[in-house]
C-alpha cells in the first residue's frame, strides 16, 4: 500500500493512501470452466476441479456479500487530515509520483464518504 504526505495550498497537512479490494467477487459471469482440455473453445484448457458441489451461497443470510459503490471496485485513494476523510475513486495511475499541487488537485475532487446509519440496516 503506497502512502504518501503533502501540505494543500492552504496549508493543511494531508495523509494519502490506496486501498484495493482483495475479496472481491470473481464470478462476474455465468461461465464455470467446465470445457474440457480436448475443446478448442478453452483458452486456456480449464477443467473444472471440485469434487462436491458448489458451496458458495449467493443471497444467504449467513453468508452477506459486501457490495461496493459503482467505481469503488478497482480501488480507491483515501485522503486523510484530522478528522476528515475523503475518498477517490478510480485510482489515477500517476498519483504515486504527482507533484504536491497534483495530489492537491486530486484531494479537492476527492469526497467524504458516505456514513452508514447502522440503525436503518
Amino acid at each position: 500500500m503506497p502512502y504518501r504526505t503533502f501540505v494543500d495550498e492552504i496549508g493543511v497537512p494531508w495523509e494519502v493512501w490506496d486501498v484495493r479490494p482483495q475479496w472481491a467477487d470473481r464470478r462476474v459471469s455465468g461461465e464455470r470452466r467446465k470445457l474440457s482440455v480436448d475443446d478448442e473453445r478453452a483458452d486456456p484448457p480449464v477443467l473444472e476441479q471440485r469434487r462436491g458441489a458448489d458451496r458458495r451461497q449467493a443471497g444467504s443470510d449467513t453468508h452477506r456479500r459486501v457490495k461496493l459503490a459503482n467505481g469503488f471496485s478497482g480501488g480507491w485513494l483515501i485522503f486523510e487530515s484530522g478528522a476528515e476523510r475523503r475518498r477517490l475513486s478510480p485510482i489515477p495511475s500517476d498519483w504515486e509520483s504527482a507533484p504536491t499541487e497534483k495530489l492537491s488537485e486530486l484531494c479537492s475532487r476527492a469526497v467524504a464518504p458516505r456514513v452508514r446509519n447502522s440503525q436503518a440496516d
